[in-house]
């Protein structure tokens, strides 16, 4: 058993693995390792191959109805028993793991490796996005770059060019990823804004990758770690594939200089410094299956970090405030590179 450290952006956290676990998990963590641990973890995540523990768990409250049911993604749902010192999760449609919870540690144990990995990957998202809410930020709907040390966080609604712009920023412009999609806005103590990036696969369309040199030659002799075309028509590309395959490191956190709003439309909108306007924009809204806490680690989280008195509403104003917004609209795909280059020079100025 193997233990690295993670800065998390706003805890730092212990993840214990063997070597072949921690391969897996790195294509999602690697821009949050740490060299070395120079604290105490505010949590800590071990995660094993142990078929043994799951059996032993599973045979113990086969005879006790749970607790509650609880839901980490849309195609997973667990049985939750709870008492005072423990939180114990069996998958409800399956029988190939458990996850053990007390105060500051998250055990996982599966009986085959890659589903360890996966269920330890989103225990460290879950730790990214309560720990942003403990602090006063939360998880929005936009991409983040990194250009020459300036955040730059890209919203707007599905099929608004988001991911082309990102694509493009880091392609044409050298930017560096830090999330696509989802990202953590944690409010600072100078009144700024750190993005965090969650660390998922970034979806890419098939004109998509058709308009990105470097994806189209490196797709040619390269099978992705999670398949081809699995979501819509759509290949899905880990952090590591990202940050390999356009060479360029992703970085788990940046201070956001700016804000970008893409609108497919003919006008771009109007009122951007109206926390309503960025609400619509960047909100995922009451539907977002990651909003839900299913691990109960924000009780834990919310002892050992330092809170914030911005509040959900408060956000999005202080963020008008705070954030220079551009609206951006386009018609015509082949209209977003320079969209991206507009961009890149607001950035450098």
């Amino acid at each position: 058993m193997e233990s690295r450290f993670l800065d998390l952006g706003t805890c730092v956290c212990r993840l214990n693995a063997s070597n072949e676990i921690h391969v897996a998990v790195h294509h999602y963590v690697s821009p949050f390792l740490l060299s070395a641990g120079e604290s105490e973890p505010h949590m800590t995540i071990t995660v094993a191959r142990d078929a043994a523990t799951v059996a032993e768990a599973r045979k113990s409250l086969a005879q006790h109805p749970p607790t509650t049911t609880r839901t980490s993604h849309p195609e997973q749902r667990y049985h939750a028993w709870l008492t005072e010192d423990r939180e114990i999760l069996l998958p409800e449609n399956s029988a190939d793991h458990v996850i053990i919870r007390t105060a500051g540690l998250v055990l996982i144990a599966a009986e085959h490796a890659h589903v360890a990995a996966t269920v330890g990957t989103r225990v460290v998202r879950q730790l990214i996005m309560r720990g942003g809410e403990v602090r006063g930020g939360r998880c929005v709907h936009a991409a983040a770059v990194d250009i020459d040390g300036q955040g730059v966080l890209i919203a707007g609604q599905s099929g608004s060019g988001k991911t082309t712009v990102f694509t493009h920023l880091i392609e044409d412009h050298g930017a560096h990823p830090v999330s696509n999609d989802r990202t953590v806005l944690n409010p600072t103590e100078t009144w700024q804004w750190n993005a965090t990036g969650v660390p998922l696969s970034a979806r890419f369309t098939p004109e998509g990758i058709s308009g990105s040199p470097t994806l189209t030659t490196a797709l040619k002799r390269y099978e992705p770690n999670r398949g081809r075309y699995l979501v819509d028509g759509k290949l899905e590309l880990t952090p590591w594939e990202i940050s390999t395959l356009f060479d360029r490191r992703v970085l788990p956190v940046t201070e956001v200089a700016q804000l970008v709003i893409l609108t497919r439309s003919a006008q771009a909108s109007a009122a951007e410094d109206d926390g309503n306007f960025l609400r619509e924009h960047l909100d995922f809204g009451a539907e977002d299956f990651f909003a839900d806490d299913w691990l109960n680690l924000g009780s834990d989280l919310s002892k050992a970090l330092p809170g914030s008195n911005v509040g959900a509403d408060g956000l999005w104003e202080r963020l008008a405030r705070t954030v220079p917004v551009h609206s951006m609209a386009w018609t015509d795909p082949a209209e977003l590179p320079a969209i991206a280059a507009r961009t890149y020079k607001q950035a450098r100025l």
